[in-house]
Order: structure tokens, then sequence, then C-alpha cells
């Protein structure tokens, strides 16, 4: 098992570089133009590039530090409704238009037993996505979650885009595949470990039309 974990490591590693690479040479180059432009509209440009490029940096080697520490638990027990809402509450930053796209229904004693950083760092990479690809309009992205049996919770996330194409599904959970030039592509990839180091799963369950996640 060590044997394994340490060749996923590797090659998540070699992956990673090879991602780092790409906007690491768009910051240098742009950084290098800047020194000789002096049309001011080209500078502008020149430093958007360079603040986007470095900001999917830092998503990447954040998305990385949180896989880092998926051994790192410390479970507890959460009002569901309430952990939803405080990772919603990130949007509300942009106005209340923003957090009318999301719609909840839990029932406020819903409770589950995880890492509180896990499940905000699973639900944040899960509304992201999804707030990428719905309409935007009110009720665009649904949440629900509810009792399966005794001891599960089944919390739904479903937004109204355009689903997940068929050749796409299989790759969905794979480290640095993205179909969003500005993702990092480990997203859903650390929303499965988490959940999995938690003794959940994270599941695409299929397009209604928009795309079905569940935890």
């Amino acid at each position: 098992v060590q044997q394994l974990k340490l060749a996923a490591l590797g090659r998540l590693t070699a992956s990673m570089a090879h991602e780092i690479r790409n906007p690491l040479s768009a910051v240098t180059q742009a950084a290098d133009l800047l020194g000789e432009e002096k049309r001011a509209d080209v500078q502008a440009r020149l430093l958007r590039i360079i603040t986007d490029n470095a900001r999917r940096i830092e998503r990447m080697v954040r998305d990385v530090l949180a896989l880092g520490r998926r051994d790192q638990l410390m479970r507890e027990v959460l009002p569901v409704r309430a952990v939803v809402s405080q990772v919603i509450e990130e949007f509300g930053l942009k106005g209340d238009r923003e957090l009318a796209v999301f719609s909840i229904d839990i029932a406020d004693e819903l409770s589950l037993a995880m890492d509180r950083a896990h499940l905000y760092q699973i639900l944040s990479n899960l509304l992201h996505n999804a707030r990428r690809h719905c309409s935007g309009g009110p009720g665009a992205i649904r949440l629900s979650a509810h009792h399966e049996g005794e001891d599960k919770v089944r919390l739904h996330v479903v937004d109204d885009g355009p689903g997940v194409s068929e050749p796409d599904q299989a790759h969905l959970f794979d480290p640095f595949f993205t179909t969003d030039a500005r993702g990092t592509g480990l997203g859903l990839y650390i929303a499965r470990e988490l959940a999995e180091s938690n003794d959940a799963s994270g599941k695409f369950v299929g397009n209604e039309p928009g795309a079905h996640f569940v935890i």
C-alpha cells in the first residue's frame, strides 16, 4: 500500500511540476516585457497576465496542501445547513444577487460527523464548480440533504448548467483534468480524497440536466 501511495505521489508531483511550468513561464515572460513596455494599456494587460497566472499557481498549491492534510482529521458533529450557509457566504461578497443563485433545502437539525475544514473545502470546491457552469439565475444551484437509513446522510449539489459530457465523465476526478482554462483541475479530485479520508464518498450521479454530485 505504501509503495502504491508513493507511486501515486510521484505521478502527482510530476504532473504538478508540469502544470506549474506553463503559468510560471507566462509570468516570467510578461514581467520581462513589462520592463520594456512604455504604453499604459499594454502595461495593464501584462500586469493582468501576471496576476491571473500567479493566482492560478496559488490555487494549485493551496489545493495540493489541502490534499496533504487529508490524514490530519479532527472529526466533530456538524450542522449541515450551517456549514453550507457559511460556504455560500463567500459568494455573497459579490452582492445579494449572487446569494440568490443558491437554493438550500436542508433541515436545521440534520448533522454529520466530519472534519470541519475538510467539509468546508469539499463544499467550496463543488460550489465553485457549480457556479462556473450554472446559468447564474435564482436557484440555479440546489443544495439538499437527507438521512439514508439510520447512520448516513446524503448531501446533494445540483446545478442547471449544460451538464457533463459522456467522454468527460470518466475523467471528472482525475487530477489536473479540467475544461476551464482558469481552473487547476484539482477541485473534484481533492473533494473526493478528503471525503474518503472521512469515511465518506464523493460521486457524480448524472445530469439533471446540470451536473449532480453527492457527498
